[in-house]
């Protein structure tokens, strides 16, 4: 069954969602203009009454969103298909900001000549890039999704930071 997700503009305060899950619970967000929000989660559709509503600055519901997202652990089929890999695993790896791809395309980085890895993604907040292409552009705060063998991450991080070196 798919989600239902309903979404209402309100003047003067932001936005509201109210989406009902297969559990038959009710979850409302409202989204405020200065970013704050409030989720309010009832145990049934049809109550009135929320068991439990939370207040969230910005930054805490965007941290929430990532835990539910699971930026921070791998579901199970990432693992399935990190075994039909072989040798070659999958690893996600933060962009820092101020590093020196910010703004290059990924043809300029060059990160399977000068670490072996192949990207294939690129995570960003506002539009998430799969089937990463050459010409693709690199900003800060991105995440990068690699493929390659477990000593060759190490490299990238190190080169995200620090740069290519002298090779340039």
């Amino acid at each position: 069954m798919p989600l239902e997700l309903k979404e209402t503009r309100l003047p003067g305060v932001g936005v509201k969602w109210v989406m009902t899950p297969a559990s038959g619970s009710r979850v409302t967000v409202i989204q405020h203009n200065d970013g704050e929000r409030e989720v309010y989660v009832h145990r049934r559709a049809r109550d009135e009454e929320p068991a439990v509503v939370l207040e969230l600055h910005d930054d805490e519901a965007r941290q929430l969103g990532a835990l539910l997202g699971g930026a921070y652990e791998r579901p199970k089929i990432v693992e399935e298909l990190e075994m039909a890999l072989g040798e070659f695993q999958i690893e996600w790896i933060k962009v820092p900001n101020g590093s020196w791809v910010n703004g290059r395309t990924l043809a300029d980085c060059a990160f399977r000549k000068r670490t072996g890895v192949t990207v294939i993604a690129i995570l960003r907040e506002s539009e998430s890039i799969a089937g990463a292409q050459p010409d693709d552009v690199i900003l800060d705060g991105d995440t990068i999704v690699v493929v390659g063998k477990a000593g060759q991450f190490r490299q990238v991080r190190k080169l995200l930071a620090e740069g290519p070196g002298q090779e340039e």
